[in-house]
């Protein structure tokens, strides 16, 4: 997707509304339109990035920065029960807009968003294996060097 056609470029350049929370030199924080719940809210970077695999740590965390006092001022405005940090990366990960953001979602008992997954569930036993997980630990790791 081009820029120009991005929805959350064209917020950053005020050349589409939003209801803005908070704005600084990187980021840029508004209401989400489609709220999941009371509160919904989105931060993005002010530069396009797809996805986080194509930005820059120091930019990610410019965003994440603003996530965290984001988060404090819902969660002391609207005092939900608790509050997840959810963000995206493709498609088949749920991601609806491609440029990186950070939804600010206030949780509430039984709101019923299918965000969670049961903790407790039986896994994969190929990909839960204490063998295989040590195998795939070392590939991240290489890749981190």
């Amino acid at each position: 997707m081009a820029v120009a056609e991005c929805i959350f470029c064209k917020i950053v350049a005020g050349s589409e509304e939003c209801h803005e929370l908070y704005r600084d030199e990187t980021t840029l924080a508004f209401m989400d339109i489609h709220p999941a719940n009371e509160g919904h809210c989105l931060v993005i970077p002010r530069a396009h990035f797809a996805t986080v695999f194509e930005m820059p740590p120091q930019s990610f965390a410019a965003v994440a920065a603003t996530v965290a006092k984001l988060a404090r001022a819902v969660n002391e405005t609207l005092r939900p029960g608790g509050l997840s940090l959810l963000q995206a990366n493709g498609e088949i990960a749920g991601q609806t807009v491609p440029h990186v953001h950070v939804h600010v979602l206030p949780r509430r008992a039984g709101d019923n968003l299918p965000i969670n997954w049961d903790r407790n569930r039986v896994g994969d036993p190929v990909h839960a294996d204490a063998v295989h997980l040590a195998a795939l630990a070392r590939r991240i790791r290489a890749r981190l060097e």
